[in-house]
């Protein structure tokens, strides 16, 4: 059995050895059968994984991947149908943050899940633990005749900024980032610590207004260019890690720091780390559009294409659902999926013509 771990226990787990520095144990574990060690199962959640009962001599886990930019390709979704009936006995799920779960997976099956993913250029590093997980967007950016700006290669940036960055292994809390170049996600940071929007002046210059959340309130730090979106990130975070609070869970989230400290005392903490100088003001056109969940049919910037979005009623799409939607989207002739903020899906480039016909074919498989 598993005993309960106190948040002052991680903290000691965390300083004693890296969440990063467990891959090698979990190599360790899988081949060689070694006995897990209690600790390492607190620095397991940096791959993604969390015991999923509660007997470690027969431990099974739930695997977290992130989906960057909230999409998969035709190729991955296969992959990720493979691992599901293969390792985790058919459970795949869509869940908070644009990420992905298996259930039921043993530690000696992990090197060849890692390794499939690879193939696919997916992955489980920092997907949990007290790190910057994986970066929200919208999931029709790129797709969206109203867009600000298309942020996906700003995402995929910020992604690789934090991914495996020892300068942030160790955090309070997990950090949470949102990029919105739609201006068609809810401006609401209560379930993110740092929000980026794309804003679009009346010449056309795109800036980003950057937010911080604290207790479902909303504190605007100022205006910055794209080009410094990535440097203010790493900036908080590191703010978070030298002066958050590490000794009581319910105070760990960077809110509490803000909150502390006072929006403009942070402010100019957050000015002292950079090189460039934060906007007070900007004036800018509201580009934000409402999509009501994405249902439904609607035009893409890209010519001939739409993207077509529908409800998942049942988050546990599971394997034979994911077989469903690949054989769908191979059938009309789409190639790429996106994860809404409620976990929902968004086929990207749907041919016209066959647009009105596979949003029924949807309806009527999920």
């Amino acid at each position: 059995m598993v005993k309960k771990i106190d948040f002052d226990e991680i903290e000691r787990i965390k300083k004693q050895k890296s969440g990063l520095d467990v891959l090698a144990d979990i190599y360790l574990y899988a081949v060689l059968g070694e006995p897990l060690q209690e600790d390492d199962i607190q620095r397991l959640k940096w791959y993604g994984l969390t015991l999923q009962n509660n007997d470690i001599s027969n431990a099974s886990f739930t695997l977290k991947i992130k989906i960057i930019n909230a999409k998969l390709t035709l190729e991955q979704l296969k992959v990720i149908t493979t691992i599901s009936k293969e390792f985790t006995n058919n459970s795949a799920r869509f869940v908070a943050r644009q990420n992905l779960e298996f259930d039921n997976i043993k530690i000696f099956d992990i090197p060849a899940i890692f390794n499939l993913l690879n193939s696919v250029d997916l992955n489980s590093i920092y997907a949990s633990g007290h790190v910057p997980t994986n970066i929200m967007s919208c999931p029709i950016n790129g797709y969206n005749q109203n867009q600000a700006t298309d942020v996906s290669e700003l995402v995929e940036n910020l992604n690789e900024a934090f991914e495996a960055n020892k300068n942030f292994v160790n955090l309070p809390n997990e950090l949470k980032i949102l990029v919105d170049g739609c201006g068609c996600v809810d401006e609401d940071c209560k379930d993110n610590d740092l929000f980026f929007k794309a804003i679009k002046s009346c010449n056309g210059k795109i800036q980003f207004k950057v937010d911080v959340g604290v207790n479902e309130k909303i504190y605007n730090i100022g205006y910055i260019a794209p080009s410094q979106v990535v440097s203010l990130a790493k900036a908080v975070a590191k703010i978070y890690r030298d002066y958050g609070f590490r000794e009581n869970e319910k105070q760990s989230k960077l809110a509490s720091l803000v909150k502390d400290w006072g929006i403009d005392r942070f402010i100019n903490v957050l000015q002292s780390e950079l090189t460039f100088k934060i906007k007070e003001s900007y004036d800018f056109i509201d580009t934000k559009k409402d999509f009501e969940n994405y249902y439904g049919v609607y035009n893409s910037n890209k010519d001939g294409f739409s993207f077509v979005g529908f409800e998942l009623k049942d988050k546990n799409i599971n394997a034979q659902g994911l077989e469903k939607l690949y054989t769908l989207l191979n059938e009309y002739k789409a190639t790429t999926i996106k994860i809404t903020p409620k976990e929902n899906i968004i086929v990207l480039d749907v041919p016209t013509k066959n647009a009105q016909e596979f949003e029924k074919k949807l309806k009527q498989n999920f």
